[in-house]
């Protein structure tokens, strides 16, 4: 009797182990998917290209000097581009070369200011490198 008693026990001990990990993988399959779901991805390139160039020809038109760069917040703020267009840059800071280009591949493109602090930037080249 002590013998069934005992395996029991361990029958009931290994079950516990698996259902315990049976809902470990649901919910790590369960966080992964809503992860996966919640981060938005960028898709509106055209779009972004196009709100450039009205920038610049606005700037043009009113006989004013281009600068170095425009942010997306100038760039969404000045209705050149929605804001729900350029989701994906959400609490990020970005920065565009409106000056850039193949001659100089060491220049900035592409600066962006992500929400830990680091810097990251697009060259003219087309590599990305973390800056200091």
């Amino acid at each position: 009797m002590a013998v069934i008693g005992a395996h029991m026990k361990t029958r009931r001990l290994l079950a516990y182990i698996a259902s315990t990990i049976a809902a470990a993988i649901i919910v790590c399959v369960a966080v992964t998917t809503y992860w996966q779901r919640k981060q938005p991805v960028f898709k509106d390139a055209p779009k972004l290209i196009s709100a450039m160039q009205a920038f610049s020809r606005d700037l043009t038109a009113r006989g004013q000097s281009l600068p170095a760069t425009v942010s997306l917040r100038e760039l969404v703020s000045g209705g050149y581009i929605a804001a729900s267009d350029v989701r994906a840059f959400d609490d990020m800071d970005v920065t565009i070369s409106l000056t850039a280009d193949e001659s100089h591949p060491q220049e900035i493109l592409i600066r962006v200011r992500l929400p830990d602090g680091s810097v990251t930037a697009l060259l003219a080249d087309g590599s990305v490198q973390e800056l200091r």
